[in-house]
């Protein structure tokens, strides 16, 4: 077969592939706006300025073309909350052996009645990055079984203990859901990721673990 009939073959798979994502995107925008308007929310395919919120994991990632697609924003059990899928890529490489690759997260945060230092919780052994504040340290707590099971990281040492005390801890560490949800206090929100596409079935549990835990926070903290 002559090499062009190659070309041609290939040429037509990649038309219908490009046309069957453009459909099966307008279909997903479709049943988010809908989503949204039953709910009372705000939906917006794209929206790339709800990046400039968040400075830690995984937005202090290196990469380029960076976006937001999906982004979902209203209230849930009385917070303000953001939603969405965020993007980013990488290219490594030259020449014929440069390869670009597409990096999705899952976002979620909700308001916290006011702005405090920096405080993240994550599973201890993810291994991951350093924030990018001067001052950021790991922080080593009361308990033993808590320093085991998680790391924290913050900037301030007096926020930290007064967020994570004892019956918050306990509460952690009996909750399946905190392994493995990371948390982030941060310019005025809480914030979790995840590796991955967004998931309207991933949203919802995520708001209700990150609003128990701002309700959990004394009040004093945040006066």
């Amino acid at each position: 077969m002559d090499t062009w009939v190659f070309y041609v073959i290939g040429g037509v798979l990649l038309a219908g592939y490009m046309v069957w994502q453009w459909q099966h995107n307008k279909k997903k925008i479709a049943h988010f706006t809908q989503v949204a308007q039953q709910r009372g929310w705000q939906y917006r395919p794209k929206d790339s300025s709800v990046l400039g919120r968040f400075r830690g994991s995984p937005f202090n990632s290196r990469g380029h073309s960076r976006r937001a697609r999906h982004v979902f924003s209203g209230q849930h059990r009385g917070k303000p909350f953001c939603c969405y899928e965020y993007t980013y890529k990488v290219t490594s490489g030259s020449g014929s052996n440069r390869r670009t690759q597409t990096y999705y997260f899952r976002i979620a945060s909700v308001s916290t009645p006011a702005t405090r230092p920096t405080l993240e919780i994550s599973k201890e052994g993810w291994g991951s990055k350093m924030l990018d504040f001067v001052g950021v340290r790991d922080l080593q707590l009361e308990s033993v079984e808590f320093n085991k099971a998680f790391k924290i990281k913050t900037e301030n040492d007096k926020f930290a203990y007064d967020v994570l005390h004892p019956r918050t801890m306990e509460w952690m560490l009996h909750d399946p859901r905190a392994p493995e949800t990371p948390v982030r206090f941060e310019n005025g929100g809480l914030v979790t990721w995840e590796r991955g596409k967004f998931d309207l079935e991933w949203m919802q549990p995520r708001l209700d673990y990150l609003c128990e835990f701002v309700e959990r926070v004394p009040e004093f903290v945040w006066k």
